[in-house]
């Protein structure tokens, strides 16, 4: 917002859409950024089937060091990637919640851990960053704790190291390096700490305009991860993205601070659940939302949204209170590396 628990679980509306993005590359951050715009349906530009399903990532592509066009085209969610193993569930016991495993019957595609659980060995992680006025403190943090959810991460019995993305929002998105992932966790740790700095500008993520309203366009922002980023397979990768905002957000067609939201609450679930994304949120659940600070923020994260399950439920992902990290009372490295661990031996199973 322009001014200033946990729950785990599983499910979800469905709908259609496709994204095109109209994008100009601008700098605050380490990295080279894209600055997006959304709008329907346009020119595609150097997409790329990193999933071998068929279906276009939308890499797009950069011309100049700083500023430049680029056209990218989200492919239709409905044609997104479906599980195709066999699975049993059992219950996998953690210190947190009741996360599933699943028993594949064909391994080609999984590790097998000591313990008999079959695991994805990839593991891709984009964060997807609310950076208004009052988001400052949150990337802080995760600039502190980055590494050592990195080291963590690479403590896992996985065969590679995980891919990190970045998306940051305020009434607008954008998509960091064209949805490439970090070379390394220490250049995602100095984006970090620079859009932090930026949360002051009380500007949108473009550099152009100010940040007039309370809800924050968190639906756009989910969407060009989804869509955005180079994921790997679904059959080999653990895909999630780590989510924090402290406010609401707007569905399609809504106005914010002359921000247009391009898609709706429907199309993005959808599009998490056919590409297989867990989300995880970090989020207001205190009634401390709003510009009095005492706005219930909750739907579509804690709460439904117009009827409809919470995106963190509805993709077999969790939420927790963002409130909780900055009392001290919820590690927020400890948050993240429990969900990945939770969720790299578990089915998809969204609902």
């Amino acid at each position: 917002m322009f001014s200033a628990g946990l729950v785990l679980a599983a499910c979800g509306d469905s709908g259609d859409g496709t994204a095109t993005a109209g994008v100009t590359a601008t700098t605050p951050t380490s990295e080279s950024m894209t600055s997006v715009t959304t709008v329907e349906p346009g020119p595609t530009s150097s997409n790329s089937d990193s999933d071998g399903d068929g279906t276009s990532e939308g890499t797009g592509s950069q011309s100049g060091t700083t500023t430049g066009a680029v056209s990218t085209s989200g492919p239709e969610p409905t044609t997104g990637e479906t599980a195709t193993e066999t699975t049993t569930a059992t219950t996998l016991t953690t210190t947190t919640s009741p996360f599933t495993t699943g028993e594949d019957t064909d391994t080609g595609w999984w590790e097998t851990t000591t313990s008999g659980d079959m695991c994805k060995p990839n593991i891709d992680i984009v964060f997807v960053m609310d950076v208004s006025t009052s988001m400052s403190a949150i990337l802080q943090k995760l600039a502190e704790e980055i590494l050592v959810v990195d080291q963590a991460i690479a403590a896992l019995d996985v065969d590679t190291q995980p891919n990190y993305g970045l998306v940051v929002f305020v009434d607008d998105a954008t998509l960091i390096n064209n949805g490439t992932p970090y070379a390394a966790a220490d250049s995602l740790q100095a984006d970090f700490i620079q859009w932090s700095q930026f949360t002051q500008s009380n500007s949108q993520t473009d550099g152009n305009g100010s940040n007039s309203d309370w809800p924050e366009n968190t639906i756009d922002g989910l969407y060009l991860a989804a869509f955005g980023f180079q994921w790997r397979p679904t059959e080999t990768t653990l895909r999630m993205i780590i989510h924090t905002t402290d406010d609401t957000f707007g569905d399609k067609g809504a106005n914010q601070s002359g921000e247009v939201i391009q898609h709706s609450y429907d199309e993005t679930v959808l599009g998490l659940q056919e590409r297989e994304i867990r989300v995880f949120s970090f989020v207001d659940n205190d009634m401390t939302g709003g510009p009095g600070n005492n706005e219930d923020v909750s739907m579509g994260f804690f709460t439904p949204y117009q009827g409809k399950t919470p995106i963190p439920q509805a993709t077999d992902g969790g939420a927790f209170n963002i409130n909780d990290v900055y009392e001290g009372q919820l590690s927020l490295s400890a948050a993240i590396n429990q969900s990945v661990e939770d969720s790299l031996c578990s089915q998809y199973i969204p609902m």
